[in-house]
């Protein structure tokens, strides 16, 4: 596991950043100022919750559109690691809630991209400055009480939000990352064109 240091954070601009795919929604989302970034070991976690998280949320998101779709016939393994897969959701589920009492946090519009996001957060910036580092606390489905916890760097402080560029994650979370924000996004498309 390699140490990840503000050196090694993306360099694209903050123009670049949210360019490609991405998608907008109205989601809960806080963020802390960190003065450094967290231990090797702290981000190991950070990041094995948050792959897990996407996971779950691209499994659920899979079996929404299967529902209405004729399913590929899937041997028994399959078939067991899919009920497997489910249970794990449930059990991680039921136990954040269970040890979780507090309540989500204000809602925001966002636009998630792969490598960062911007925050329409007009109250809630007067104090941050570009370059600061932030732990992101992201609830990409509000049904879901679990965020993504992710470390950016403030690119961009504007009077009506601001942008962050993630610092470097794991290639299979930014894998992870990177197909749900797919996802998200040909969703919204479909839901587009039904209007």
């Amino acid at each position: 596991m390699a140490s990840i240091t503000l050196r090694d954070m993306h360099s694209k601009s903050h123009n670049s950043l949210l360019d490609g795919i991405t998608f907008n929604d109205y989601l809960p989302i806080n963020w802390e100022v960190l003065t450094a970034l967290p231990s090797e070991g702290e981000q190991y976690r950070y990041h094995r919750a948050n792959e897990e998280l996407l996971q779950n949320l691209l499994l659920r998101n899979e079996t929404v559109s299967q529902e209405g779709d004729e399913a590929e016939v899937v041997n028994g393994h399959e078939q067991f690691n899919r009920i497997e897969a489910r249970l794990d959701l449930l059990l991680s589920l039921v136990t954040e809630m269970m040890t979780n009492n507090s309540h989500l946090p204000t809602q925001h519009v966002v636009t998630f991209g792969a490598y960062g996001l911007y925050v329409q957060a007009e109250d809630d910036v007067a104090s941050l400055e570009n370059d600061t580092l932030l732990k992101i606390r992201l609830y990409p489905d509000p049904n879901f009480p679990r965020p993504l916890i992710l470390c950016a760097r403030l690119v961009d402080v504007q009077a009506q939000g601001f942008t962050v560029n993630f610092c470097p994650l794991e290639e299979s979370l930014q894998d992870q990352l990177d197909k749900y924000i797919f996802r998200q996004h040909r969703r919204a498309i479909a839901l587009a064109r039904k209007k």
